[in-house]
Order: structure tokens, then sequence, then C-alpha cells
């Protein structure tokens, strides 16, 4: 039977593997806009570009903001996981900062979604 521990640790990896994908799906969206500004030359379309282009820059920031912040977790995790088997408990710190890192990874997949959303609306008008 699985523990909650067991559950927690399956959730870091989960968010680890969404923010690896997330990351590789930037790559490909960085690939297509270099073709969308090879192929024009109006300037409100490059101007979207640009936007979109700004936005792969801030999302990949983000991802390594939180990709960072979830491997500190997963530490510390390892540390009072370790202090549980002897008998100790998990701290409030502990709880509080994997809650607001859910809190955090939902904010950001579901701005991601928007934003991918706008970006495959924009695609598909330029290319």
């Amino acid at each position: 039977m699985a523990t909650k521990m067991d559950l927690n640790h399956v959730e870091l990896l989960e968010w680890l593997k969404a923010l690896d994908f997330y990351k590789n799906e930037l790559r490909f969206w960085r690939k297509h806009l270099s073709h969308v500004v090879i192929s024009n030359t109006n300037k409100d379309i490059l101007r979207e570009a640009e936007h979109f282009q700004n936005q792969v820059i801030i999302q990949e920031d983000q991802i390594d903001i939180i990709r960072h912040d979830v491997k500190q977790l997963e530490n510390v995790m390892d540390e009072e996981f370790a202090l549980v088997n002897k008998g100790g408990k998990i701290s409030q710190n502990t709880i509080d900062m994997e809650s607001s890192l859910r809190d955090r990874m939902k904010v950001f997949e579901h701005l991601y979604v928007d934003l991918k959303h706008d970006y495959y609306t924009f695609l598909r008008k330029y290319m």
C-alpha cells in the first residue's frame, strides 16, 4: 500500500516530467516562430512573433525556477522522511512549501495552456 510519502514523491516526479515536457515543447515553438519570422515581413506579424518569442523566454525561465524549487523540496522531503522513519514528523514548513509549490504548478500550467492556445491560433493564421 502506498504511503503519503510515496504519493508525495510520485507527485514531485510528475511535476518534473511535466516541466521537462513543457521545456521541450517550447523548443518546438521556437523553431516554428523562426519559420514565421523568416517567411514574413509584415510588421504586425513580426510584432506578434516577437511577443511569443518573449513569452517562450519567460516560460523557460519559470520552468527553470519551478524545477529548481521542486528539486529543493525533494531534498527537504528526503531528509524529513528519513526522520519520519525514526519516529519524527514532517515539519509544517515542508507541508507549506509543498502546498505552495502545488499551487504554483497549477497556476503555471493554467497560464501555459492559455498561452499555448494563443500561440497555436497565431500559427494557424500565419504559417
